[in-house]
């Protein structure tokens, strides 16, 4: 099975977990607890715009999360992961070309959308910062990605010509 972790997009070859009940959900969860799933029963996850949710330092929340979606993929498993990219974030907030509309967006992206108590970012990334959470949790042969072709989320958005999300394939060790 595919699991596409926080999905609002449906695709006939992934079924999707999400926090709140909605049409569309297969299975109703906080993607902390993946209990309802048995040890290695799952070929790929895909999270966009999911881990930043998370705190980094208080209870180990965001390594026990990563660990958690280790613990559920088959050995050899891929995470298909789409975060915040920092380091891009920042440029572009920075970019004195940058209107006022758009760094209120770009500020959104960095902090959450604060629609509600799940829609708040608690940490952010950049390639090297993402990649020591990924091995420290059990992942191995990280690939950076452009796109990944599945999803018209977050993970394909464009400021100004720039990417916003850091887009990253890792592997669970074997």
């Amino acid at each position: 099975m595919k699991l596409h972790i926080g999905g609002k997009e449906t695709h006939p070859d992934w079924k999707i977990l999400d926090v709140l009940p909605r049409p569309e959900v297969d299975f109703v969860g906080n993607a902390n607890d993946l209990s309802q799933f048995s040890d290695d029963s799952i070929t790929s996850i895909y999270a966009s715009h999911v881990l930043e949710h998370f705190y980094y330092g208080l209870d180990n929340e965001l390594i026990n999360v990563l660990k958690e979606w280790c613990r559920v993929l088959i050995p050899g498993g891929q995470l298909l992961i789409s975060v915040p990219d920092l380091r891009n974030l920042c440029w572009l907030y920075s970019n004195p070309e940058a209107s006022v509309m758009e760094r209120h967006h770009l500020m959104r992206i960095m902090f959450g959308g604060q629609t509600d108590q799940y829609d708040v970012h608690k940490v952010g990334f950049d390639i090297d910062t993402l990649a020591l959470y990924l091995m420290e949790a059990g992942f191995d042969d990280m690939e950076p990605i452009d796109e990944f072709g599945l999803f018209q989320d977050c993970s394909v958005l464009k400021i100004m010509g720039i990417p916003v999300s850091l887009n990253l394939i890792a592997t669970k060790a074997s």
